[in-house]
């Protein structure tokens, strides 16, 4: 029997299975879409819920897939892979800030919890602030010389530091260092190096006078000899700064820290405009900063410079956790500020060319502000310069406060 079925046989229903003898289901007919293709619709917008729920947004991947399966055009995949990679971009930009400001934020916080513990270690180095107060520079004349007009008269040239901070902050302590060459570095030079001393340190009030006041002396061959009190010639705020190493802080370097030790001033007195010769050629600026470093009290001096060059039963006699710091090194920055603490400690004075907001580091601007507030509060008179010292204007004669050479 030949078969009546044809494709133009209007009996034969194109919607029915003949070989089931039942209706067929449509798909949905919404777009055209097939019902494997409505299903992985459907999962997509599901993945595309879940990702935005948990991330706050689909994933490349996502998009992409979203998009191939809409229209497939292959620019806009191209374009939807760039907008993901340019958001992934700064996604990863915005973590690296946000780790490196709660690496710092997190730095600070534990800073301030040893130091309000009382548990940072004054005998270590670190970073940051690590010390302020008042600073002196003062001159001393030569033998036999009532009348200095210049650097060829001066004998000797100091740096006084008294803290008010930290450990010292309720003693009147006070170091005084012996500068070299009887001026600073000069601040415009490229790099500068001078030797140093830390000629005395103490507790006493006192005993400045004697340090700085006007004496005499026997010799064999010139009989009385008279030796002139010394003259400031400035007076101002300081810290000792250490700036944060940002490169060694990094969790991609492994190297040794940085603890370069800055000692940082603001003069207060002599005022702007009684700034003279005086402080020209000792090389004081209105505000500036030079590097400290320390030597070895064990290594030999040699080379140049020789540092301060005393015999070795003068120089600091360090105990054993400060001599460690050294491992080897001739010099290393004066960081902790511990290591000026003992008389007979030689130093290099070196320049710090750089803009002074530079040379404090990531937050320089900021510190530099703060120097300029605690200057500005402290500032003082002549009268009360000397009086800090202990000293009065007929011993000290207060001309060179004014800028000019006595």
């Amino acid at each position: 029997m030949v078969s009546t079925r044809s494709k133009g046989n209007p009996g034969v229903d194109p919607n029915v299975d003949n070989h089931a003898g039942e209706k067929r289901s449509l798909p949905p007919s919404s777009n055209g879409k097939s019902t494997k293709k409505a299903k992985k619709e459907q999962e997509l917008a599901e993945k595309k819920e879940f990702e935005i729920a948990v991330q706050g947004e689909p994933t490349s991947e996502t998009k992409k897939e979203e998009i191939t399966g809409e229209v497939g055009t292959k620019d806009e995949i191209n374009q939807a892979e760039k907008e993901s990679k340019d958001e992934s971009s700064k996604q990863d930009s915005a973590i690296d800030e946000n780790t490196v400001e709660s690496r710092e934020d997190e730095v600070k916080r534990e800073d301030k919890k040893e130091i309000e513990a009382g548990q940072i270690n004054d005998d270590e180095p670190r970073h940051g602030t690590l010390e302020s107060g008042h600073i002196y520079f003062l001159y001393r004349p030569k033998v036999e010389t009532d009348e200095a007009e210049s650097l060829d008269d001066i004998s000797k040239f100091h740096i006084l530091l008294i803290p008010q901070s930290g450990p010292h902050s309720k003693s009147h302590y006070h170091r005084i260092i012996e500068i070299g060459k009887k001026k600073l570095p000069d601040p415009h030079a490229k790099h500068q190096v001078i030797w140093g001393l830390v000629s005395d340190v103490g507790n006493d009030k006192s005993t400045l006078k004697e340090s700085f006041g006007a004496y005499t002396y026997e010799t064999k061959t010139r009989g009385t000899r008279h030796q002139g009190a010394a003259r400031p010639a400035a007076r101002g705020h300081y810290i000792l700064h250490s700036p944060r190493d940002e490169l060694a802080d990094s969790p991609d370097h492994n190297r040794q820290r940085d603890y370069k030790s800055l000692l940082v001033y603001e003069i207060t007195t002599p005022a702007h405009e009684d700034f003279g010769n005086v402080q020209k050629e000792l090389s004081i600026e209105e505000k500036g900063a030079i590097v400290l470093q320390v030597k070895d009290p064990d290594a030999e001096s040699r080379g140049n410079p020789r540092a301060a060059g005393i015999p070795k039963d003068k120089r600091a006699q360090y105990p054993k956790e400060l001599l460690n710091i050294f491992r080897g090194r001739r010099f290393i920055p004066a960081n902790p500020v511990s290591l000026l603490d003992y008389k007979g400690a030689e130093l290099l004075i070196i320049t710090s060319p750089h803009e002074l907001h530079d040379s404090l580091g990531k937050n320089g601007e900021k510190i530099e502000k703060d120097l300029d507030h605690n200057a500005k509060i402290e500032k003082v008179d002549i009268d009360d310069s000397l009086k800090e010292l202990g000293l009065n204007k007929q011993d000290f004669p207060e001309d060179a406060l004014e800028g000019n050479w006595i």
